[in-house]
């Protein structure tokens, strides 16, 4: 692919005429079920997709930018897959109610068997049903009258799914601009140790008054810490990493290791009090990216790579379900002390993954709690259960089953059904049952995404993160200083292994950790902090273009 503005303007009007096909699709899906959708914000998403179609001319003229355009490419198209699988969720009744789900869902029903009575049933079947006596015809659709969509124009173009998306294009464009100026980059080098410090205190803050990971409403703390953190470690190791190669016996001295291993290991104090395993695996994995790209020699990468696999081991080691350790012989010996100072949630997630299908017994200790609570619950709606209980113990079973579905493993499981349901094509867009995932919208929309678009669909966003990672670590490569090196590596990174942990987590290859997907789940500071990142890879991307430029120019006048 050239690396012409117009060539990607042109990609980009493709994929707005192939979104709102989309767009048609899923109108045509919502009728066939016998609700209409909103014109309004099918026309919202194709602006916004029309915005970032043509923001590259005024880039390329007014900014002069001559970096590489497949990251904003690829991140155009994951956008359009996330505001396609949005559409398609928001508006449906039956996902967006919160008290009228069971109506909605028999709204749907009804209407799908009227259809196939009119296609199917023949005048004398129908007669004895009580409807008109017509041979059987196809649907006209046109002559349904669909349940309206609801909201007008204040409530489309004033929401958050659309304020949301223009304040981070906003935020791309002004980091793009500022991050491509030297004394921007000399300030943050300088200084990263006091920005990470003045970030933590507020995400400390956050992470204490947060409830079930969520602070400030539905907002995610760790989201705008993210790239101060990034800037900090890569400043601190930017100026360092020359010091690490100098080693006594294999082991770099302690007066540049604890500034490097102090500056690590912050991010993780807000993460811990949060319990937040998903969080901290991306960190890990950055940071020990950034540190393998400093650091040239090979006993201390092995000596890394060496304490990350035995820190993952004993991990897994300890969080494994009961009854895979019954199996291994004196394992659960070994996993108890772990097991002990693991949190009640990551033992919950691995459990999830590894067992998901079969509750534990209630009296297991990171389970207890909740299926006590569960248990209180049903004593308020039926006072007579506990000596239903005492003449039939084996109730309980069924009550300890109800308990771990309804309260923590539905949504796992229904994401499960969705991707195996979707099979190699999909079901249609429209036509699936993403409604029934809850939260398919953030952190279980490549589920969603899955289940109508099938295989297909899968293989797109991965295809379109690949490409943007790979765009990004050539950027990295291509840059010419040590910070931007690790920045550029470090961004790269962020996207490449929260994508990974999200769609590990719902294809069940890794433990579902509740992470979103970049660029594609448009939940608040999560897709605010995407498109920032992807304004900073553009700006070192198209610093990385003008110094290639100069050095060029340079050998021709020498030459000449």
């Amino acid at each position: 692919m050239k690396n012409r503005a117009s060539t990607h303007v042109l990609i980009l009007l493709l994929t707005v005429a192939l979104t709102a096909i989309a767009h048609y699709s899923i109108h045509y899906g919502a009728l066939i079920r016998g609700y209409e959708t909103s014109y309004l914000t099918a026309g919202r998403n194709i602006f916004l997709l029309l915005l970032l179609a043509i923001l590259p001319i005024f880039l390329a003229r007014f900014g002069k930018f001559q970096g590489n355009w497949t990251l904003y490419t690829s991140a155009v198209l994951l956008f359009s897959i996330g505001l396609t699988v949005q559409y398609r969720l928001f508006s449906d009744p039956e996902y967006i109610s919160r008290k009228d789900k069971a109506e909605a869902r028999q709204a749907k029903i009804k209407t799908l068997q009227l259809h196939y009575i009119q296609e199917n049933y023949s005048a004398e079947k129908k007669q004895m049903m009580g409807l008109p006596a017509t041979p059987p015809s196809p649907v006209d659709l046109s002559q349904e009258k669909p349940r309206p969509a609801e909201g007008d124009l204040t409530d489309v173009f004033l929401s958050g799914r659309t304020l949301i998306p223009l304040f981070a294009i906003a935020c791309f464009v002004g980091v793009f601009v500022l991050f491509r100026r030297e004394a921007v980059l000399d300030f943050l080098q300088r200084n990263g140790f006091l920005v990470v410090l003045l970030t933590l205190v507020p995400l400390l803050l956050a992470a204490i008054t947060s409830r079930a990971g969520k602070s400030l409403g539905n907002m995610t703390p760790w989201e705008p810490a993210k790239i101060p953190f990034l800037i900090g470690f890569a400043a601190i190791l930017a100026v360092l990493y020359k010091n690490l190669a100098r080693t006594y016996w294999g082991v770099p001295r302690a007066k540049d290791v604890i500034p490097l291993l102090f500056m690590a290991v912050l991010p993780f104090v807000p993460f811990f009090v949060l319990k937040d395993f998903g969080q901290m695996m991306v960190f890990s994995s950055v940071y020990a990216t950034l540190y393998l790209i400093a650091v040239r020699r090979l006993p201390q990468r092995l000596v890394l790579v060496g304490s990350v696999v035995l820190l993952i081991s004993v991990l897994v080691v300890g969080a494994l379900p009961d009854k895979t350790q019954e199996k291994i012989p004196l394992l659960p010996t070994l996993a108890a002390p772990v097991k002990k100072v693991l949190p009640d949630r990551i033992q919950q997630r691995f459990h999830l993954w590894l067992d998901g299908f079969n509750p534990p017994t209630p009296e297991t200790d990171w389970w207890q709690e909740d299926y006590n609570d569960y248990y209180k619950e049903l004593v308020k709606k039926d006072p007579g259960l506990p000596a239903l209980l005492e003449e039939d113990p084996t109730l309980q079973k069924s009550i300890n089953v109800d308990a771990w579905f309804d309260v923590l493993a539905f949504q796992p499981a229904q994401a499960t059904f969705g991707l195996n349901s979707g099979g190699t094509t999909g079901r249609g867009l429209g036509l699936g049952f993403v409604e029934l995932i809850p939260v398919a919208d953030s952190d279980y929309i490549y589920a969603a995404l899955a289940e109508e678009l099938g295989l297909f669909g899968g293989l797109l966003v991965t295809f379109a993160l690949i490409t943007f990672v790979s765009a990004g670590v050539r950027t990295a490569l291509d840059a010419r200083d040590m910070f931007s090196k690790l920045c550029a590596a470090g961004l790269a990174a962020f996207i490449g292994f929260q994508a990974l942990v999200n769609m590990g987590g719902i294809t069940r290859a890794l433990p579902m950790t509740g992470i979103t997907l970049p660029f594609v789940s448009h939940g608040g500071f999560s897709l605010i902090t995407s498109f920032v990142m992807l304004g900073m890879l553009l700006a070192f991307s198209h610093r990385n273009a003008v110094d290639a430029n100069q050095v060029q120019s340079s050998k021709f006048k020498v030459q000449s």
